[in-house]
């Protein structure tokens, strides 16, 4: 098929995305040390921490966002780079630079450096370093530590890059586009099917969540919907996401199949209608537009590998040493560990962007065609 470049693709450079990605790290950082709180009192009876908890769990959404992002970003890269004379060498060259160097890292630090709880499957170290945990997980439901399992969301982006440059190349303007469409009906019946057939962790896979990295690419190859269609997007996912979260009696998405199928859904729709949003030119993309927005998403990589990490250290010394007015004061609790981890998750993005990231990403210069 032609590889002919679409016409009036993405803007190369949004400043509102920054602050998007800002809030899709914070919202992931406010559910994590959520979590703290259902350890402090698994009842959830105190009413003031039982409604928290309620909305911070919902912070899981902050990764549809993140996949409708990549999407929408990564699709625009590919469509400007088209006709540049080294595509696919460039394009999987900025990744690895972004992209690796940390990962590893991490990945030596959970597996090899710290005494993590016991690997729950044989071979879910060599998964994990090749990208492919989040099959382990969905299939098998065994997991034994949250600061290896958040990488599941990694695993799914790094599959999608294998494969989306070639199809970006290689499908006509028109073709992508009803591809981006038949690939998010296709991943919601999907997920809807496994769910029925009685599977239980299908957010985990990655057929399953293509529809959010299909929605951000569709967003990126089609004209700028209304604001009015971002509003609306907006309302419809936030409230559905809510609602559906009341129905299945509990906010996270592995508790049901009501919140892996109509929650999925109604998060998805949330992130796209932010998606637009933050492109137009509302008072949305304008806070988004903040600076401190902006700050946690330039570091947001680096705290999401980490938070858990900087969270778990956090909450289980301040239990040890304050478990008495943890217990007595809850919410304030909960409350203040979640600032403090987000403003030390911050620092660990920092140093690490300072110290280690930057050094691997001059390297990008050698590798200039899907930037353009």
């Amino acid at each position: 098929m032609s590889s002919s470049p679409i016409a009036n693709p993405a803007p190369e450079r949004i400043p509102a995305l920054d602050g998007l990605r800002g809030v899709a790290i914070l919202l992931v950082l406010l559910m994590h040390a959520g979590f703290h709180g259902i350890a402090i009192d698994r009842s959830m009876s105190a009413p003031l921490l039982h409604g928290y908890l309620w909305g911070a769990l919902l912070g899981w959404c902050g990764v549809d966002v993140f996949f409708v992002l990549s999407g929408f970003l990564i699709t625009g890269i590919l469509v400007r780079a088209k006709g540049s004379p080294h595509y696919f060498r460039d394009f999987y060259a900025r990744r690895a630079l972004r992209i690796f160097p940390l990962y590893y890292a991490a990945w030596a630090l959970l597996f090899v450096v710290l005494p993590r709880p016991a690997v729950a499957a044989p071979d879910e170290a060599w998964t994990s370093l090749l990208y492919l945990q989040n099959w382990l997980y969905g299939t098998r439901g065994t997991f034994s530590d949250p600061a290896r399992t958040i990488t599941w969301s990694l695993a799914i982006e790094e599959q999608f890059y294998l494969l989306w440059p070639a199809l970006v190349l290689w499908t006509t303007p028109r073709w992508l586009r009803r591809l981006c469409v038949a690939t998010i009906v296709g991943a919601i019946a999907l997920r809807a099917g496994l769910l029925l057939g009685g599977a239980e962790h299908v957010y985990f896979l990655t057929p399953c969540r293509l529809d959010a990295l299909a929605a951000g690419a569709l967003l990126a190859v089609v004209p700028l919907p209304s604001l009015r269609f971002g509003q609306v997007a907006t309302l419809v996912g936030g409230a559905g996401l809510a609602g559906v979260a009341a129905y299945a009696g509990s906010p996270l998405t592995e508790r049901s199949p009501s919140m892996q199928g109509f929650g999925l859904v109604a998060s998805l729709l949330l992130a796209v209608g932010l998606l637009v949003l933050a492109r137009g030119e509302g008072p949305v993309a304008r806070a988004l537009r903040w600076r401190w927005l902006a700050v946690f998403g330039r570091y947001s990589y680096c705290i999401y590998l980490t938070h858990v990490l900087v969270i778990e250290v956090l909450g289980h010394w301040w239990l040890e040493t304050a478990g008495g007015w943890a217990r007595e004061w809850p919410l304030t609790w909960v409350l203040a560990l979640t600032v403090v981890s987000i403003a030390t998750s911050l620092a660990v993005g920092f140093v690490s962007w300072h110290l280690f990231e930057k050094w691997f990403l001059r390297l990008k210069r050698y590798f200039p065609g899907a930037a353009r």
